[in-house]
C-alpha cells in the first residue's frame, strides 16, 4: 500500500479540510442512521435532501461536464445488467445450476454457499385451487415462495412492503426518487469523491482524481460491495464507478451512473416483481 501523503495546512485551510471532511462524511452516517430508524422511505428521502442541501459537498468540486454524460449512462445500465443478469428470468429459465451457484458464491456474505431465503406466501394470497386443497388436508400442495418477506395479512398479503399497490405510486415514485438521486449523490461524494481521495492523503480535496492507485480503488470498491446484500455486484459496481471517475475526474459523471443503475433497478423490481433489489 502507498504511503499515504499529508500537507502541512494553514488554521484557515484545516478549518476548510475539517468542513469538507465533515460535509461529506455526515450525509452519508446519518443516512445510514435513517435506514436503521426510519421506516418510512418518504422520510429518508427527505431527510436526505436536507442534508444534502446543508452540507453541500459539491463545493469541492467542478460542475458536471456534459460530454461525460454518454459514458456515464452507458456505465449505469452496464453495471445494471451485471446486477440482476446472473438472476433474471431468462437465466433461471434457461440456466438454473448459474443462478444457483450465482447465488451460494456471490450473495449474502453472511450465509456463505447458501441460496436465498424463499418465504411462502400466506395462503390468502394464493389461488383458490391451492387454498381449497390446503384445508381438504392435501399432503402434494405446492406453495408459491419468493425470495423476500411478504405482508402476512390484511388486503395486501403476499405483497412486499414497497410494492406500489401497498404504498401508493406516489410513495414509489419517491422511492425511485430517493434511491436514483438522493443516495447516488450522498454515497458517491462519501465513497468516491471523499473516501478514495482521503485514503491517499490529506487534504482529499486537493489530491488529483485522475491519478489512479488501484490498491486503493480496490479496498474502497470491497468496502462499498460488502454494504450491499449482492456483494460481488457491489464490488463490480464500485470498481465501475471508481475508474469512470478517475477516467473523466467528474464526480458528477460517477452520480449519473450510479443513479441509472438504481433507476433500472427499481423499474426491473416492478416489472418482474423481483423485490429482493430493493
Amino acid at each position: 500500500m502507498s504511503e499515504r501523503t499529508h500537507t502541512e495546512l494553514t488554521p484557515e485551510e484545516e478549518r476548510e479540510n475539517t468542513k469538507a471532511v465533515l460535509a461529506h462524511i455526515l450525509p452519508f452516517a446519518i443516512w445510514l442512521t435513517m435506514m436503521v430508524w426510519l421506516d418510512g422511505y418518504n422520510a429518508r428521502t427527505i431527510g436526505g435532501l436536507v442534508l444534502l442541501a446543508v452540507f453541500r459537498p459539491w463545493r469541492w468540486y467542478p460542475r458536471l461536464k456534459l460530454r461525460n454524460i454518454p459514458a456515464a449512462l452507458g456505465v449505469g445500465i452496464l453495471i445494471f445488467v451485471v446486477w440482476v443478469g446472473f438472476e433474471s428470468p431468462w437465466v433461471v429459465e434457461k440456466s438454473p445450476a448459474v443462478t444457483e451457484w450465482y447465488d451460494r458464491l456471490f450473495v449474502d456474505l453472511m450465509k456463505p454457499l447458501q441460496t436465498r431465503e424463499l418465504q411462502e406466501l400466506p395462503l390468502l394470497a394464493e389461488s383458490a385451487e391451492v387454498q381449497e386443497a390446503v384445508v381438504l388436508g392435501a399432503d402434494n400442495v405446492e406453495r408459491t415462495l419468493v425470495p423476500y418477506d411478504v405482508l402476512e395479512e390484511g388486503e395486501h398479503a403476499g405483497l412486499h412492503a414497497y410494492d406500489p399497490r401497498v404504498t401508493g405510486w406516489l410513495t414509489f415514485w419517491i422511492h425511485m426518487f430517493g434511491t436514483s438521486v438522493v443516495i447516488a449523490i450522498i454515497e458517491e461524494y462519501f465513497f468516491r469523491g471523499f473516501l478514495y481521495r482521503w485514503m491517499q492523503g490529506s487534504p482529499f480535496f486537493k489530491i488529483n482524481a485522475g491519478k489512479l492507485n488501484w490498491t486503493m480503488l480496490l479496498l474502497i470498491s470491497v468496502f462499498f460491495g460488502i454494504e450491499h446484500f449482492e456483494w460481488m455486484a457491489g464490488i463490480v459496481c464500485g470498481l465501475a464507478f471508481g475508474l469512470l471517475y478517475i477516467k473523466t475526474q467528474d464526480i458528477w459523471a460517477a452520480i449519473i451512473a450510479h443513479g441509472t443503475t438504481n433507476f433500472l433497478l427499481g423499474l426491473y423490481v416492478i416489472k418482474y416483481n423481483a423485490y429482493q433489489f430493493w
